[in-house]
């Protein structure tokens, strides 16, 4: 086999090192959401992986730097390293499965002391990816110094060749791990695609080893020109410079991620604290490391004094860290650019991610490309001071270990005691000083001009900095990623705005107060005295269903804590003894104090427990047992958000229930797709089949799921409590008839649901929701469906489900304009009265809805067509009849049966004896009176008339949609089918949508409640 050339076996070795980096990404990325499910926020297990990434590269490289020396063939010792660290990516997902079943169903429940839970956690996540992380801390060194072995003298074209095809190889792997395998293989599939890509790079080294030649030569010696004649003023130089070298780059490293880490908190408020996001932003600081190596590689042979030039890139990089903070102020304003100039469509969306990673670059890359630098330059002032190949080790492990050290300083002290700002401010002034000390410590006699003017720049910068850097806590809290807007309104205020290990959280005050965490507000409440928020009635009803819908709900815990409010409701009930609330972010609950009396007992009742922790580990330590658990999180599209809504949790809630005890799920529907709602719901229903589900206002829904079988009648004790009555009455839930007016639907709802949009069972190891939630969260999506078969004017529910509609009889419930089913059922109620009394209602003018001039010229062309004699006019006139039927179709028979008697006082009688018109009469009295055969009969008799063509298409395909609703009632699945799948010609979305829904539940076999009903 004929040998490989120097500088072929260097391009085959840059070429694999990029696919190493590339797997080395990839590792971090989905260890990140593997550490993730143990350890709970994201930002915990992101500071985990970095910590040990870094620690077991840092011990991989010192093991190396003290044994490579007497190895012949290290290209071929990095090959069978890569080769290892592949067969253990492989195994990887197995390892963690049995991993977390022991620890959760074994250990954890032994531990019923938080630290020990937590020591226990750090160091078992530890040991699960040290292994690979020291042998990946090994790739460097011996590759690097394989390959000085085939090209000794180019040292520094060699390490800044290998840092920046790692890097450029890393960066990829980041984007590759989060926009393509994640999205197709889940976290398995990506993990052994990195698994692969290592055994192949293993491979490939292996080759490039064996053709080569390699080992037939001595280790490479110290390069000629650094050496003495004696030899001894060498080795005084090296023991002069090797401990300022390795505690410099020790330090480098530490500011690093100081930086990186500072970064990303600090972006996550104008960008978003998305998955999408943060990888975005670790892509842009690891190519600003990629080109800061490139830049040495092709300038090393002419840098004369790596030590003079590693100072000028130290303080280069401590003013380029200074100067992103003001960078960082004005993304806010590029941000808000960005949104307002680009479409919410799939492509918008694309748009605004190239926008938000061009954003990243330039807050990141500058100084980032100075921190590429300082690694290949420390290694060789060593080198060319006469170190041997052992300084690469040495070199990469110190610079690792002080990585390490900037992590845990920067999450665990800074954040909390100085904030991001001012630790990222630290961390530049010690980069800037450590280059001054080096460029001083060359010529320790004197003072140079370029000394000089390197400090005064710092300064300049720190001035810059100081007075440009500044961010109006009105835009920095005002979530601009969401709304385009780049400022709350000039009357609110921001009283409160503070860092904390996990989140930046705010309080806005405007019309209401809010809590806000990271630019997303997750609650709003009111004074007392003035109308509630949409949130309020959100957490007053996750307090309050509990109290009605389980026998005896003695012991709750809450997952999450946002204003309080749901503590404070459940605590207004003498029933519960003990309520865990579980928070990870300890600033959220310090900020909350200030909603004050609106959320006193949570604080103050002594039954009132709060946790600082992760909602996991709490659960899991001292086998802890519920009667409810309400879990009330942030949106899913927040990163490390979305594993609380996958079957695993489920599996792992259900188990520290009672026997009777009773999830209590929160579940917005707001800026998220039906598809993906879908997918979640089916994770919950996997393992809680008895759920019901409820919506709460226009955008959140709740979702009552027992561990069994739901006690019925709900109870009434709530509403005879003295401290709830009044709060209850303010949201609109002072009475059970408004709780009952909420409800959507069973279980079966949900799952024929689930089967319509063929929802895959949300899962831990395939993050659908967190890759694709901040697409749906751009474009503004709704998933409304649900909601949809209550509303849609038709009693879709109320045949599959048994649903009891509510009407004028319920006397009880108020129009709180908060709920779309009160509002329609307030707004069907005024267009029936004014149907019947002929006259425009009072009230119905008052509370006009953009619909409201549709529904008037309908009842006026209706009640002023004096004969349907051309086809024109049938058309003309069926399509206002539809309009009145589906706007009033969500009240009960009672409601409506003076409107669709056959000779209606209110229709002209000479229409009303048309046949069109009477058949269309007789179809929709059928369905007002929920009587399923009669619609059949009544809407095929119909369609199956010659006049029928002359309908308008609405309405003819709302009489097709009754004739389904009445198959299915009657319990005829096969005839339901058979009508659906004749030609629908061009159907509005709502019926589209209601036809589709109805071939699922029948295509699925499953009886509707209303044909279960008739047959006992």
């Amino acid at each position: 086999m004929p040998p490989l050339s120097p500088k072929s076996s260097g391009r085959a070795l840059l070429l694999l090192f990029i696919l190493s980096g590339l797997a080395g990404l990839i590792y971090q990325s989905v260890w990140s959401q593997y550490l993730g499910l143990t350890l709970g926020h994201a930002a915990y297990a992101q500071t985990l992986v970095l910590s040990i990434f870094m620690g077991g590269m840092a011990l991989g490289a010192w093991f190396i730097s003290r044994r490579s020396r007497s190895w012949y063939k290290l290209i071929r010792g990095y090959a069978w390293v890569e080769l290892l660290i592949g067969a253990l990516g492989l195994a990887f997902q197995g390892i963690f499965q049995g991993y977390t079943h022991v620890s959760q169903e074994s250990i954890l429940p032994l531990l019923d002391n938080a630290a020990l839970a937590h020591a226990y956690q750090w160091a078992s996540a530890a040991l699960l990816i040290l292994p690979q992380s020291f042998l990946l801390g090994a790739t460097f060194p011996l590759l690097s110094a394989g390959y000085l072995r085939i090209a000794p003298r180019q040292d520094g074209e060699v390490l800044g060749g290998l840092y920046f095809t790692n890097s450029l190889g890393a960066a990829l792997g980041a984007l590759a791990a989060t926009f393509a395998l994640l999205p197709a293989l889940g976290l398995p599939g990506t993990v052994m695609t990195a698994g692969a890509l290592n055994i192949l790079v293993g491979l490939g080294a292996w080759l490039v080893s064996r053709m080569a030649h390699e080992g037939q030569s001595a280790p490479a010696a110290a390069p000629p020109d650094a050496a003495t004649d004696s030899g001894a003023p060498q080795n005084s130089e090296i023991r002069r410079i090797t401990p300022v070298m390795l505690a410099a780059t020790a330090i480098s490293g530490a500011t690093s991620f100081v930086y990186e880490i500072g970064w990303v908190r600090m972006l996550n408020q104008a960008l978003g604290s998305s998955l999408h996001s943060f990888e975005l932003m670790l892509t842009a600081f690891i190519l600003g490391l990629a080109f800061g190596g490139l830049w040495i590689r092709r300038r090393a042979s002419r840098i004369a004094d790596p030590i003079a030039y590693v100072g000028y890139a130290q303080v280069f990089m401590g003013m380029a860290a200074l100067l992103s903070i003001p960078v960082f102020a004005q993304s806010f304003h590029w941000v808000g650019w960005i949104m307002e100039g680009l479409a919410r469509t799939e492509n918008g969306y694309t748009l605004f991610e190239m926008g938000t990673a061009l954003i990243s670059l330039a807050v990141m890359f500058p100084a980032a490309f100075f921190a590429g630098m300082t690694l290949p330059l420390f290694t060789m002032a060593l080198l060319r001071a006469g170190a041997d190949e052992r300084a690469i080790g040495r070199v990469y492990a110190a610079n690792t270990l002080g990585s390490i050290l900037g992590v845990v300083l920067m999450v665990h002290t800074l954040i909390p005691v100085m904030g991001v700002r001012l630790g990222l401010t630290l961390a530049a002034l010690i980069d800037a000083l450590l280059g001054l000390y080096l460029l001083r410590m060359l010529s320790p006699a004197r003072v140079t001009a370029s000394l000089v003017a390197a400090a005064a720049c710092m300064v300049l910068a720190m001035g810059i900095s100081i007075q440009l850097g500044q961010v109006d806590p009105r835009i920095q809290a005002s979530g601009v990623f969401r709304t385009g807007e780049v400022r709350f309104d000039e009357n609110s205020s921001v009283p409160f705005l503070k860092d904390g290990k996990t989140a930046t959280v705010a309080l806005h005050q405007g019309k209401s107060l809010s809590i806000i965490t990271n630019g997303k507000p997750d609650a709003a409440l009111t004074a007392f005295d003035r109308p509630p928020t949409g949130d309020e009635i959100t957490m007053v009803m996750l307090g309050v269903m509990p109290l009605i819908a389980h026998p005896a709900p003695r012991d709750i815990a809450v997952i999450g804590w946002g204003s309080g409010l749901s503590t404070h409701t459940l605590l207004g009930s003498a029933i519960p003894r003990s309520v865990d609330t579980i928070e990870i972010e300890e600033v959220m609950y310090d900020a909350a104090r200030a909603f004050g009396p609106r959320v006193a007992r949570a604080y103050e009742d002594p039954r009132s427990h709060v946790h600082i922790d992760d909602a996991r580990t709490f659960l899991s330590t001292g086998r802890r047992q519920y009667d409810v658990i309400i879990s009330e999180p942030s949106n899913p599209w927040v990163n490390g958000v979305a594993n609380l809504f996958t079957a695993e949790f489920y599996r792992f809630m259900k188990r520290h229930l009672r026997e009777d005890g009773m999830l209590v799920q929160w579940l917005h529907t707001y800026e998220i797709s039906d598809p993906l709602v879908s997918t979640m719901l089916a994770a919950l229903v996997s393992e809680f089949p008895g759920a019901e589900i409820y919506t709460i206002n226009d955008g959140d829904m709740l979702i009552l799921a027992p561990k069994g079988k739901l006690s019925t009648p709900f109870g009434e004790a709530p509403w005879s409590e003295t401290a709830l009555r009044a709060e209850l009455s303010r949201v609109g839930l002072g009475h059970p008839d408004e709780i009952a007016l909420r409800r959507i639907g069973s279980a079966e709802v949900i799952r024929q649901y689930v089967k319509l949009f063929s929802a895959a069972i949300h899962s831990d190891y395939y993050p659908s929701v967190a890759l694709e939630a901040p697409r749906t969260r751009y474009q503004g999506q709704s998933a409304d469906f649900l909601s949809n078969l209550v509303v849609n004017g038709l009693p879709v529910l109320d045949m599959l489900d048994c649903r009891k509609p509510l009407g004028s009889g319920a006397q009880n419930v108020i129009d709180q304009g908060i709920s779309v089913f009160s509002r329609k059922r307030s707004w069907a109620l005024q267009v029936t009265d004014t149907i019947l009394q002929e006259r425009q209602n009072d009230t119905f003018k008052q509370n006009a809805l953009p619909a409201d001039i549709s529904i008037q010229r309908a009842l006026s062309l209706v009640r002023q067509t004096a004969s349907l004699d051309t086809p024109a006019q049938v058309k003309e006139w069926s399509a206002a009849l539809a309009t009145l039927a589906t706007s009033i179709g969500v009240l009960p028979a009672e409601d409506l049966r003076e409107v669709w008697t056959p000779a209606p006082a209110w229709l002209p009688a000479s229409v009303a004896k048309h046949p069109v018109a009477a058949a269309l009469l007789r179809v929709y009295a059928a369905t007002a009176a929920r009587n399923p055969r009669a619609m059949l009969d009544e809407a095929e008799s119909l369609l199956a008339m010659p006049e029928a063509n002359d309908l308008a298409p609405a309405s003819r395909e709302e009489i097709h949609t009754i004739a389904m609703l009445g198959a299915l009632g009657t319990g005829d699945n096969a005839k339901a089918l058979a009508l659906g799948n004749t030609d629908p010609g061009n159907l509005a979305d709502n019926l589209a949508a209601i036809q589709s829904y109805l071939m699922a539940w029948a295509d699925s076999g499953t009886p509707a409640c209303m044909a279960r009903t008739a047959e006992h």
